[in-house]
């Protein structure tokens, strides 16, 4: 897939550990900039990657590094000067607030076997259909290049696939947020996005003729032909989760072909 590269300097080495959680963040704000300035110039955080609105992905972070966007304690308590005296505090990122068996077992920071990625959004976690796209290709990639270069597979489900108020409940409750789809994805992810077409049956159309279905999706479809030379398929326009496309028989008087979306068959059409 297509990512731009914004270095940041944010990051430690991984030690031995293996990246296998992913974890999903969300901006206060919707520009993009704004993110990978806070990445790249200052010296407080970073994320792996950002996947702005309209779906371009920029990448800040090696995946072999440790981002700072995750960070978790092991402690309960952590000593600090306050007023000229060493006084005792509760960490708010103690490991043991997670929600996540796989973070409370482990006794490291969290940074050191996550991956991050920040999406540009307002709040609330809605994602437009171009950032989901790519967001699902993005959890595709980086499955991919752990298993390349690590030799190990993420799983697939919501405890390796999560957010960061599953990591630190207390400091990110709202991250990245109460409508984030993370069912889309992991669907998304085992190529299960279901798609609803308004056209099921099979039909007879005359040659060069053309037909418009609507198919109803969280991300654009994949339209095919199964058999080449008879159809053609167009996509005229979108609205929301529609896709509106457009058929057109093109092949001989007597020959057919089935139209799939998916990978999944919705009718049949012969030519007359």
């Amino acid at each position: 897939m297509n990512i731009i590269q914004k270095p940041s300097k944010n990051f430690n080495s991984r030690g031995p550990w293996a990246p296998n959680v992913i974890v999903n963040h969300i901006t206060g704000g919707n520009k993009v900039s704004s993110a990978i300035n806070e990445f790249t110039v200052n010296d407080r955080a970073s994320a792996h990657f950002v996947v702005d609105l309209d779906g371009t992905v920029y990448q800040c972070v090696d995946i072999r590094q440790a981002a700072w966007g995750n960070g978790t304690s092991q402690t309960q308590y952590y000593s600090a000067v306050q007023d000229g005296k060493t006084v005792s505090l509760a960490s708010k990122v103690w490991s043991q607030y997670s929600k996540l068996d796989i973070v409370r077992n482990r006794k490291v920071n969290a940074n050191l076997y996550t991956i991050s990625i920040e999406h540009v959004n307002a709040g609330g976690g809605v994602l437009t259909a171009p950032q989901l796209a790519a967001t699902i290709e993005l959890h595709k990639y980086i499955i991919a290049e752990v298993k390349r270069i690590y030799g190990i597979t993420i799983p697939i489900d919501r405890e390796h696939i999560t957010g960061h108020c599953f990591i630190a409940p207390k400091t990110k409750p709202s991250c990245p947020g109460a409508y984030f789809p993370y069912d889309s994805i992991l669907a998304g992810i085992l190529g299960k996005i279901e798609v609803k077409s308004d056209t099921t049956c099979d039909m007879v159309m005359k040659q060069g003729a053309t037909y418009q279905l609507k198919l109803t999706s969280i991300i654009q479809p994949a339209v095919t032909i199964g058999t080449a030379g008879v159809l053609t398929q167009e996509l005229v326009r979108q609205t929301g989760n529609d896709y509106f496309v457009k058929i057109k028989a093109v092949g001989k008087p007597g020959t057919g072909a089935g139209v799939f979306a998916n990978g999944k068959k919705l009718f049949a059409v012969n030519i007359e």
